[in-house]
């Protein structure tokens, strides 16, 4: 904000740099505030589930072509092992979990890092899987990361990380659909977010 002001009063040139770290800033309150919001309507239940069957590709593909914008240094892909694998749930919501995992798994990777989002049939449900290379979470705070305004040891927060409500958010949207959301180590190192 100080910065804003100093470019409206004059006090300092424009300067790209200093836009785009405004910017990002200004992006990074948005999301906050659509955070809260969301978190604030499913714990009212004000956000009905849309359930439906739907084919589970598109929507990854959906999410990853969406984190891809925002994530030029990591490399995303998508597998699915079933061609043409349907689930049943609400495919809005679907996306925003996954939305939310990629997100996180980003924040936490390396330049140059890939980030995997996998889809499979799974005892009748449809599991799907995001990997990343990052430090991992430590398996005493695995099941801490999905409360709200958590965020793990310094190996998984830095000073641009979130706030801590993606995976908060994540766990209410699985909830509601009546399943499972799991936080494993990946070795050598790295994360696997499973949904069940």
């Amino acid at each position: 904000q100080a910065g804003l002001e100093n470019l409206v009063d004059g006090v300092e040139p424009p300067d790209p740099d200093r836009l785009r770290t405004m910017l990002k800033q200004g992006e990074r309150l948005g999301r906050l505030v659509t955070q809260l919001l969301d978190l604030s309507r499913l714990e009212s239940g004000a956000i009905p589930l849309q359930r439906s069957a739907f084919e589970v590709r598109p929507v990854l593909e959906d999410a990853a072509d969406e984190s891809r914008l925002h994530a030029p240094h990591v490399q995303v892909s998508v597998s699915v092992e079933e061609p043409g694998l349907v689930a049943d749930g609400d495919p809005e919501r679907v996306h925003q979990v996954v939305a939310n995992l990629l997100e996180n798994a980003i924040r936490h990777s390396p330049t140059g890092g890939k980030v995997e989002v996998r889809a499979r049939p799974e005892k009748g449900r449809v599991a799907i899987e995001v990997l990343d290379e990052g430090p991992g979470i430590p398996e005493e705070e695995a099941s801490r990361v999905f409360e709200r305004f958590y965020r793990a040891d310094t190996a998984r927060s830095s000073s641009v990380g979130g706030a801590g409500l993606g995976l908060a958010i994540a766990r209410w949207i699985v909830d509601l659909h009546g399943g499972d959301i799991r936080a494993e180590r990946r070795l050598p190192t790295g994360c696997r977010m499973v949904v069940l």
